[in-house]
């Protein structure tokens, strides 16, 4: 009996087994059908057909909705897809199928919380890209070539300061313009305002004004100084003169190789009482006034340059008065000077170009016939040879030498001759001193009975160092040599000075300055000697 219990049982355990493989076998495509349906019955969790088992909710932890649900912007509902029916696992069934069988019900696995991928990508795909600035990449175009000015926006123009000035002006912006002006105001005293063999001091006031223009323009070029003061004298009021000079020059570049340049220039002064032109003592110092123009073009033609300029120049000479109140007359030295000027030259290397120039000019007197019944239009022709140099920036200059010949309509005046000498050499010595050297030939009028012309020769030099950035020590000298052609009247004098500059600000300085004088002269009573002292303030607006 026990044997065949216990065969028996083994029998009945084996049964049961087949039978239950069986059931799910068949009922595995049923619950795959209610699963792709999405049919809901009591215990399963939304959008599936999986059963979460009695009294169990679905887990709420599984934020938005997963693959396969009703989200418009994600797949379709599966069972609308025949492509994807039955994908699911076969061993799902039908509701309560699992727990008929005694299996235990599944739900499905708990997945981390995100976001949606599908719909991210599905909206991407469709609609393009967000415009945002963070996701678009930044391009840089190549440069090549110069960059188009005309396309861009304007260049801001912004005052030009000297880093080594730090006590430089900055100037008054005018458009393409920049203004350097200069007011000073000086008292002192004066040994000899006069300049004659009789001396009577004065204290001296000079009120002095100053102006400095450049230019920034892309292409020509316009550069000035000029300058105008008065001295007064208290103690001597017949001394009382203007001194004053001036220069501007344009440049216009018409083309790569051609220019035009334009220069304006006058100077006022004043004749001293002990002058052998006014062979008289005068009451006051009659005015000098000299002024004119000159328009030049000039052509490259590779490294041969060629300028071609015409000169206009004037001087007039102010009556002067005399001491029993008549009247010397001087306007028969008024006169016009016209000119015209060829220079040629040829670049050797950069910096260093010789050249030729020769200067033709005629002199034409406001009257015929002087007070001395001397007819005094000449004409007169200059040579000249010479290089302009550029040596390292350190020094810089022109130097040249020739020989000028005056011929005057009356043959009773003798023309003037002699060697010429003009040039000026800038040496940089260091980055605090600089040395400026010149020197100049000329012809000038002259009223003196017997003499032709006046053959002005003069030296001048320069020597500045800066003690410190704000102070700044100048040193002047000049030699002057004056020949009376056609007499025995010969001059030979000097002038030097020192000069300091202490500037406070950019706009605020102080100046003291001292300069002796002296010429001796072969005429009688037109030699003298003087000593001026001015401290003053020089502001620069």
């Amino acid at each position: 009996m026990a044997d065949e219990r216990r065969t028996h049982g083994q029998a009945g355990a084996g049964l049961p087994t087949l039978v239950l493989a069986a059931s799910l076998l068949a009922a595995g495509p049923v619950g795959a059908q209610g699963l792709g349906q999405g049919g809901q019955g009591p215990g399963q969790a939304p959008g599936l057909g999986l059963d979460v088992g009695a009294g169990q909710t679905a887990d709420p932890s599984l934020a938005g909705p997963l693959p396969g649900g009703r989200d418009p912007a994600t797949f379709a509902l599966r069972a609308a897809n025949p492509a994807v029916q039955g994908g699911l696992s076969r061993g799902l069934g039908r509701p309560g199928g699992a727990s008929r069988f005694g299996a235990r019900p599944r739900t499905p696995p708990q997945r981390r919380t995100r976001s949606p991928t599908t719909a991210l990508t599905r909206q991407a795909t469709q609609q393009g890209i967000a415009d945002d600035v963070r996701l678009r990449p930044v391009v840089q175009i190549p440069v090549s070539g110069l960059p188009d000015l005309a396309a861009g926006p304007p260049l801001l123009r912004r005052r030009t300061i000297d880093p080594l000035d730090p006590y430089g002006p900055l100037g008054i912006r005018l458009g393409g313009l920049t203004l350097f002006p200069a007011l000073q105001q000086s008292v002192g005293y004066d040994s000899n305002p006069d300049r004659s063999i009789y001396r009577r001091g004065s204290m001296a006031l000079l009120s002095q004004g100053e102006l400095r223009v450049a230019s920034d323009w892309s292409s020509h070029e316009l550069t000035g100084a000029m300058r105008f003061g008065y001295f007064l004298y208290p103690d001597n009021p017949n001394a009382d003169r203007p001194d004053g000079d001036g220069t501007a020059r344009l440049r216009l570049d018409l083309a790569r190789d051609t220019k035009v340049d334009v220069e304006g220039r006058y100077a006022i002064s004043t004749q001293r009482a002990g002058s052998p032109d006014l062979a008289a003592r005068v009451r006051d110092r009659p005015l000098v006034a000299a002024y004119g123009t000159t328009v030049g073009v000039t052509q490259n033609f590779n490294r041969l340059q060629v300028t071609v300029a015409a000169l206009v120049d004037r001087q007039t000479f102010e009556n002067a008065q005399l001491p029993d109140g008549t009247t010397l007359r001087q306007d028969d030295r008024n006169a016009n000077q016209y000119g015209l000027r060829l220079r040629t030259g040829y670049e050797i290397r950069p910096g260093f170009t010789p050249f030729v120039d020769t200067l033709v000019d005629t002199r034409v007197h406001d009257f015929a016939v002087d007070q001395s019944g001397l007819r005094r239009d000449s004409d007169g022709v200059t040579v000249r040879a010479g290089s302009s140099f550029e040596i390292s920036r350190l020094l810089t200059g022109e130097v040249s030498g020739g020989y000028l010949s005056r011929h005057y309509a009356d043959s009773r005046l003798r023309d003037v001759t002699g060697p010429v000498i003009d040039g000026s050499v800038t040496w940089a010595a260091s980055a605090l001193t600089s040395l400026r050297i010149g020197a100049s030939t000329g012809v000038s009028e002259t009223i003196v009975p017997g003499a032709s012309g006046i053959l002005n020769r003069t030296a001048v030099a320069e020597l500045t160092h800066d003690l410190r950035r704000n102070l700044r020590l100048t040193l002047t000298g000049t030699l002057i040599n004056n020949d009376y052609q056609g007499t025995s009247i010969r001059e030979e004098g000097y002038s030097a000075g020192v000069k300091v500059d202490y500037r406070l600000n950019r706009w605020l300085g102080i100046r003291a300055s001292y300069a002796r004088e002296m010429l001796r002269s072969t005429a009688v009573g037109s030699s003298y000697h003087s000593d001026t002292y001015l401290v003053g303030v020089r502001v620069n607006p």
